[in-house]
């Protein structure tokens, strides 16, 4: 954190910012944790650290470039109205002496929320756990039960994931024509059921980026899920599919692993999905890795582009057995 961070403590910038987060959220600042890990994401930031008040208490200082504001002040109020109704998973972000969650030092905005630490996720080896699986379906119940009425505070902005597929792909075959061509297939396997069904599938407000390291874990069970950076209204199917997808790419036998299998069995169980939004499911995961794809050529990552393409092929070849085990609860043989 630059204003912590370049200073010295008998410095005026220092003693200016320091008297301004107490001014602002009561705290009394008593030195930067290094040595504390953060989960998710440093990437939605310009700068983020864990701090330390001269009580001991620990805090997850985030800075934000001021043309973020509007966003990351609609993620704020939507993950606040969550927590307020009942969804302590989403972990609120504090409010200062005015109310405000967002205010500015400078030309930057910043936001305090109490820094939690968890268990490290063991990778793939959580796709064995049943619980982990029961968990995600109960964090997804309870969002689905938090969210009524959020919609009075949260704009309805529409999302079409067909129109974002064919947007990037006229984009890759611009700029990456061999790309272009290894993943046009998958386009035209999605045109054939995925897209002229998508627009029937009924929205709902979703997390918008679920998968397990968006979690702070505490062994298997969900202490807080994190990185509402693409929160809001979007087909009901969508944290679902993004999740499934997650596992399946560790190791494409996790699709039918207790991980998945649980989940889908208790969110059906659930009835808070349609059966409308479970026909797709299927082809929502495959179609849902456009997004992912689109983050790897982002970061030029080759390894990852290669990776996803025999992933996403695993998917279109095997969707009708996928389709029969998360339908059935029958986990594959061999």
């Amino acid at each position: 954190m630059h204003e912590l961070r370049n200073y010295q403590p008998d410095e005026p910038q220092f003693r200016y910012f320091t008297r301004w987060l107490f001014e602002q959220w009561g705290i009394d600042f008593h030195c930067l944790r290094d040595d504390c890990h953060i989960h998710g994401s440093p990437e939605r930031t310009i700068e983020r650290a864990v701090i330390q008040d001269k009580n001991g208490s620990l805090f997850l200082l985030e800075k934000f470039n001021r043309d973020k504001f509007d966003h990351r002040h609609t993620v704020a109020r939507a993950v606040g109205f969550l927590n307020q109704n009942g969804l302590t998973q989403a972990l609120a972000y504090k409010q200062n002496q005015s109310g405000q969650r967002l205010p500015f030092y400078k030309d930057s905005c910043f936001q305090v929320s109490d820094f939690l630490d968890g268990t490290a996720l063991k990778r793939p080896d959580y796709l064995a756990s049943g619980e982990m699986g029961a968990n995600f379906a109960e964090f997804l119940i309870g969002l689905h039960n938090a969210s009524k009425g959020i919609q009075n505070i949260i704009p309805r902005a529409s999302f079409s994931l067909p129109d974002y597929i064919h947007v990037l792909m006229d984009r890759v075959k611009e700029n990456n024509p061999g790309v272009h061509a290894s993943y046009l297939p998958f386009v035209k396997f999605l045109e054939t059921r995925f897209m002229p069904g998508h627009n029937v599938i009924p929205t709902a407000f979703c997390h918008g980026d679920l998968h397990p390291l968006n979690v702070i874990w505490n062994k298997n069970q969900i202490k807080a899920v994190i990185d509402w950076e693409f929160t809001g209204f979007k087909p009901e199917i969508f944290d679902a599919a993004n999740l499934v997808g997650c596992a399946g790419i560790e190791d494409p036998e996790g699709l039918g692993m207790p991980m998945v299998m649980t989940f889908v069995r208790n969110l059906k169980k659930a009835d808070i999905i349609s059966q409308k939004g479970w026909d797709l499911f299927p082809e929502y995961i495959l179609a849902l890795r456009f997004a992912w794809l689109s983050e790897w050529l982002r970061k030029n990552d080759t390894e990852m582009l290669a990776l996803e393409a025999r992933y996403m092929e695993i998917l279109m070849t095997h969707m009708d057995e996928l389709r029969r085990i998360w339908n059935t609860g029958i986990q594959p043989t061999g």
